[in-house]
């Protein structure tokens, strides 16, 4: 069993185990959550609509394995074709990938979910360069 702090901002909300928590106060109120279950502040959780990039969109599907371990059956599909269409396009991603696929696959979901936060660092990453390419007038060497 281990123990989280969790942190709350007024009128901010967190999912604990399979309750909603809230800080109904007026100023931060500090929780000392026990147990080995989820913990996740509401800003963490994004809906599948907002999901809008490829490392987005694995992020939200861990976030609902860890937040929910049954749904792992049904979310097992859509994950695996997510994760191979995003290593045809980006082979680079593969090894994020990998490792996240094996803490799935133990059953560890909240250790997939902290690996998920090295993927959307890796895309952010990729699409700083890209930018920075599209920007800089990349030369053709001619």
């Amino acid at each position: 069993m281990s123990d989280v702090r969790l942190t709350l901002d007024a009128g901010e909300s967190a999912v604990v185990g399979t309750m909603v928590v809230r800080n109904d106060s007026d100023g931060p109120v500090t929780l000392t959550v026990g147990g080995d279950g989820p913990v996740l502040r509401e800003k963490m959780i994004i809906r599948a609509e907002d999901a809008t990039t490829p490392a987005l969109k694995v992020y939200h599907l861990v976030t609902q394995m860890y937040l929910d371990p049954a749904a792992f059956d049904a979310l097992r599909g859509p994950y695996l074709a997510l994760t191979r269409e995003l290593v045809e396009a980006v082979p680079s991603t593969g090894v994020f990938l990998a490792d996240i696929g094996e803490h799935l696959a133990e059953g560890d979901y909240a250790a997939a979910y902290r690996k998920t936060f090295l993927l959307l660092e890796y895309e952010e990453l990729l699409a700083k360069t890209t930018e920075a390419k599209t920007e800089g007038g990349e030369s053709s060497g001619g």
